[in-house]
């Protein structure tokens, strides 16, 4: 072989890697408005940053919740961020609730004792947020999870910045960004969220509280704690007690 056709060869060798790299490269990462993913990256870095929340496979939170006409309770929730799975504990003097939602087992509840699986149409709305959590979002963008689009949305204040994110390019939830660059609102198409200021848990940073809709329901964020390895898959089964025949 001529020397005049390895050089040859070699450049072509050489054009088709970096090609290959370069389309590569432009096939990952979040989709969308350069400058909304900047300001989404922005968000997770106010959050406690992008190479922790990439680590993350799941979250441990506690809230209490109140309500204008009932007694606060507290909640435990255990949510897998690789996926549409979580678990719950909500809890007072004279009530208590065990749910859990995954693509496997449904979405199922024990509410004071009494098991029940919910409607077909309130698990494929689980389904359907379920994405659009915060902190999965979190984890999407420090990722560059390639299933997400974000793109801006309209103004909802002077000089706030509205992240509107999807999985199939229609709008399925937002995030509100305040000057800071923190989460300010965030809502899906079922419902919407206003936060207090950011507080510190550990490595991670959230807000400490929160309002729903008009301010009829709150809850204030006691403690969280994120995990490198995804919930136990046990979590989401039914317990047998309630399904053995």
């Amino acid at each position: 072989m001529s020397i005049r056709r390895i050089i040859r060869f070699s450049f072509l060798q050489y054009f088709l890697l970096v090609s290959s790299s370069v389309f590569s490269q432009e096939k990952t990462g979040i989709r969308g408005d350069k400058e909304a993913i900047a300001e989404a990256e922005t968000m997770v870095e106010a959050m406690g940053g992008k190479k922790i929340w990439s680590q993350l496979k799941s979250v441990h939170f506690v809230h209490k919740w109140y309500f204008w006409n009932k007694e606060p309770y507290i909640e435990n929730e255990i949510l897998d961020l690789t996926g549409s799975r979580s678990w719950v504990e909500m809890k007072n003097e004279i009530y208590h609730r065990l749910r859990a939602y995954s693509p496997e087992n449904k979405y199922w509840n024990v509410i004071n004792g009494e098991f029940a699986y919910t409607s077909e149409e309130s698990f494929d709305a689980a389904m359907g947020t379920a994405p659009y959590n915060i902190f999965r979002l979190a984890r999407a963008v420090a990722i560059g999870d390639p299933s997400y689009e974000v793109e801006y949305g309209e103004e909802e204040f002077p000089g706030s910045r509205r992240l509107e994110f999807s999985l199939d390019g229609e709008y399925h939830g937002h995030i509100v960004l305040n000057a800071k660059g923190e989460p300010l609102i965030w809502a899906t198409t079922r419902y919407q969220y206003t936060f207090g200021p950011m507080a510190q848990f550990g490595n991670l940073r959230v807000p400490n509280w929160a309002i729903h809709g008009k301010g009829a329901v709150s809850y204030e964020m006691i403690s969280l704690i994120g995990d490198n390895q995804q919930p136990d898959p046990k979590l989401f089964i039914p317990p047998a007690k309630y399904t053995e025949n």
